[in-house]
């Protein structure tokens, strides 16, 4: 038989209408009331026309028969009549519709969460078919399971049934309705750039995760701003298409359009190591993260490679304009190449990987760029000042104004003006900054000699 759907209308008492299926239970009752006999043959075949009259055996299994059935408890009058239209028309349900039928607590605060204030009044993500619904339950899976949960219907069901007894005063219910409010709070009015399903769940699992790290409110104004300018340049990198100067975007934009397993740990990944080049010092408002786990060392040795090819794309435009490289190839340089990508993660690594970064950036173009010289490029010179030469001798003033030159460097960085007082796990973060920096530099470059 197939399955009735029925509305809730009333809590005290319960009481229900019937969306789908009002005829087969008519003819149930009535059945049952002796108002509808069997076909002759039928009858023949069980005992009797009526409920009366078969025997025991035969109305025991009908009284015992169980009829599927899911509950719809919010809905208005549009969803519902576009809802009867599809079943009518045998058109499949959406992943949406069906999870809101779900028997299952972790789905009836699913759905009081989806009536929280920042989906109606920050974004502007249309409600329909259960958008705010959809968007809320695939955050409780992730938040459940963790970012390889999966996120297809089936995944999204499973995390259903299997928290049928889910408590609201759960600490993942706690933290995903506290990173709700703070990002509410925080716009403060509805903004645009949220208007894609996936992007929003993609920066409540983010707020979730720094939360959950040891973030405050306090500091979601700064997160606030860094979700605008990210989704900004991601629009723009996106428009430029294979001219895209930085792959990050492309390829959060990728799983944004394809529904793939891995695609919510890649988005949270881009989004963290974004973070932190938008603003080093947001490290320090994190008790515990696990730099390892947010993907920066692997990202850190996809740059690297990047980083390798565009100076071989750059020593060939240059030497076919110039006769010669620009990277002037050397021990020191090709050791420097190969070593970019190895994880930097305490102070010692640290030095050697600046000192590398001085002997492919700074020493092998020698005056090849004066005049010219990259931004970050002037920044590795710094850095190697800091960490080999003593700046404390000539007069004061002059002395300060080094510090403050060379600390300024490493705030761009790292978020602090000291590379002895960080944190080792911050190292891995500083190593990405610097070679984002580079890599995109690097495109100036080739395209200006290209």
């Amino acid at each position: 038989m197939p399955k009735f759907y029925f509305q809730k209308t009333s809590d005290v008492p319960e009481e229900f209408e019937v969306v789908d299926g009002q005829q087969r239970l008519s003819a149930i009752w009535e059945f049952l009331d002796g108002e509808l006999k069997l076909p002759p043959k039928i009858a023949e075949k069980y005992g009797g026309p009526t409920y009366d009259d078969l025997p025991d055996a035969v109305s025991d299994a009908f009284d015992d028969f169980e009829i599927e059935y899911d509950e719809i408890t919010s809905a208005d009058e549009e969803e519902l009549k576009e809802f009867f239209q599809r079943l009518q028309e045998g058109l499949p349900l959406t992943s949406s519709e069906k999870l809101n039928a779900v028997h299952s607590k972790l789905r009836d605060y699913c759905v009081k969460l989806a009536k929280h204030k920042f989906f109606s009044e920050t974004t502007v993500v249309r409600d329909k078919r259960y958008a705010f619904f959809d968007i809320v339950a695939k955050v409780m899976t992730l938040e459940i399971e963790g970012l390889d949960g999966g996120l297809r219907y089936e995944d999204v069901k499973n995390v259903f049934d299997s928290n049928a007894n889910f408590s609201g005063r759960s600490a993942v219910a706690r933290r995903v309705s506290q990173a709700l409010t703070m990002l509410h709070e925080a716009f403060q009015k509805s903004t645009n750039m949220l208007r894609n399903r996936t992007i929003v769940q993609s920066i409540i699992s983010l707020s979730c995760r720094l939360l959950d790290a040891g973030m405050k409110p306090a500091h979601s104004k700064v997160l606030c701003k860094f979700v605008g300018e990210f989704l900004i340049e991601l629009n723009r990198q996106v428009e430029l298409g294979v001219s895209a100067t930085d792959p990050d975007y492309l390829a959060f934009q990728r799983t944004v359009n394809a529904n793939v397993k891995s695609g919510p740990r890649t988005r949270q990944n881009i989004l963290i190591r974004k973070l932190f080049s938008f603003d080093p010092t947001f490290y320090d408002k994190l008790s515990s993260l696990d730099t390892a786990a947010c993907g920066i060392t692997a990202s850190n040795q996809a740059t690297a490679q990047r980083i390798r090819d565009l100076v071989a794309d750059i020593n060939e435009e240059y030497g076919a304009k110039f006769g010669k490289d620009l990277f002037k190839p050397t021990n020191k340089t090709t050791k420097a190449l190969t070593s970019l990508g190895k994880p930097v993660d305490n102070y010692d690594k640290y030095k050697t990987f600046v000192e590398h970064l001085y002997f492919l950036f700074r020493e092998s173009t020698g005056t090849r760029l004066e005049g010219i010289l990259p931004e970050s490029f002037a920044d590795v010179n710094d850095l190697r000042t800091m960490l080999q030469h003593d700046v404390d001798h000539g007069k004061a003033a002059k002395v300060r104004s080094k510090r403050r030159k060379l600390g300024l460097a490493f705030m761009k960085y790292a978020g602090a003006t000291n590379p002895k007082t960080v944190d080792p796990q911050r190292f891995v973060v500083i190593q990405s900054n610097l070679v984002n920096a580079l890599e995109a530099d690097l495109r100036v470059l080739r395209n200006k000699y290209s």
